[in-house]
């Protein structure tokens, strides 16, 4: 089956949070790609944005936006705010609590893998990531495969980082009605991510969606690289039933098997999409 391929891809990292490019150098990439538009998500962090929007003028319609760490019914969800005013008071105040969290737990992080043999590795990937980054376990994950301790950055996550394993830290992110609320309030759309990457039955994924309905949630991710097409095509009824805003995104950090920038990414005709908003009436998607 041909690869799908879209000019639109809404969610994407840089090395603001995890991503391995450089807010210029993603947008380079978007460009040779063939990408219209762009939307910059780093992890509870828009340091990168305008670095970005000064890459892309004239070539490509960079959006703004973030990927907010929350809680649900105790599981980690994350929710990407898209078209945002960067500097709204009310987003600003939650970028600050979440940089806190942010912190604590990749100290932590550090301490535990310096437990396991590691040296000084906080440190380590506070001065890789650059100052002021969004350090994250995909931070901890290159610095595991730098030191020859993992062969991908999915080995290290499933040898040391990922929940059970033994430097995984448990961070008690604000309910998504908080990170919903910022989101509003800065002009923007809050959007459901990659639904179903999270570990959750179908039943309790329309729970979620039905919570994030209640609290004023707009949209959900349809679309992303990764994603079988059963998922695509459960995601789009989900959509529907919720009446949700439709996105979609690569969840783009690195290069890899099936992680590129518009790949595989579509959306059905009879979906509303959050560009057909007013929000979205400055980046000329039509």
């Amino acid at each position: 089956m041909p690869a799908i391929f879209s000019k639109i891809d809404l969610h994407s990292h840089s090395t603001a949070s995890d991503g391995a490019f450089t807010p210029e150098a993603l947008v380079q990439r978007a460009i040779s790609r063939g990408l219209t538009h762009l939307a910059l998500t780093d992890h509870d962090c828009v340091l990168g944005i305008d670095r970005a929007k000064k890459e892309a003028e004239g070539k490509l319609e960079l959006i703004p936006g973030a990927e907010l760490s929350t809680t649900w019914n105790n599981e980690q969800i994350h929710v990407a705010a898209l078209f945002i005013d960067k500097d709204a008071p009310a987003l600003q105040e939650y970028l600050k609590g979440q940089r806190v969290l942010r912190i604590q737990r990749a100290q932590e992080i550090g301490d535990k893998l310096d437990k396991q043999g590691f040296t000084d590795s906080y440190n380590e990937c506070v001065k890789r990531a650059g100052e002021g980054a969004s350090i994250t376990r995909g931070n901890y994950a290159r610095y595991i495969v730098e030191m020859g301790r993992a062969q991908t950055n999915e080995d290290a996550f499933e040898y040391y980082l990922k929940k059970g394993k033994c430097c995984y830290v448990k961070t008690n992110w604000p309910d998504i009605s908080v990170a919903v609320d910022a989101i509003l309030k800065s002009g923007g759309i809050p959007v459901l991510a990659h639904p179903k990457r999270y570990s959750l039955t179908n039943t309790k994924l329309r729970s979620l969606m039905e919570y994030f309905k209640d609290c004023g949630g707009l949209g959900i991710e349809v679309a992303s690289s990764q994603q079988k097409p059963a998922d695509h095509e459960y995601l789009c009824e989900l959509c529907k039933k919720y009446d949700f805003l439709a996105s979609l995104g690569s969840d783009f950090h690195n290069i890899g098997p099936y992680r590129e920038l518009g790949l595989n990414l579509s959306i059905p005709d009879d979906l509303k999409k959050v560009w057909e908003t007013s929000q979205a009436k400055e980046y000329h998607f039509i």
